[in-house]
């Protein structure tokens, strides 16, 4: 996953950027400060699914769950 400055994140830097999605509140700084594309990634993704996104240390584990957060494994 690249960064809003073209470089790539961490897997840490992702598990931060779950947290501020997982916060409802999308008309933040915050929230515009995410990767658009992990932000498109994580909209599309349906309850009970799977996801995998590469981070600069390796894969990473999305899934969505039913209270429709999204959890990092």
């Amino acid at each position: 996953m690249i960064g809003s400055d073209g470089k790539p994140l961490s897997k840490d830097q992702v598990r931060a950027a779950l947290e501020v999605y997982n916060s409802d509140r999308r008309g933040s700084k915050e929230f515009a400060q995410l990767p658009r594309a992990l932000v498109i990634v994580l909209d599309n993704l349906a309850i009970g699914k799977t996801t995998y996104v590469k981070a600069a240390d390796g894969q990473m584990q999305l899934s969505r769950r039913k209270d429709k957060t999204v959890a990092a494994g």
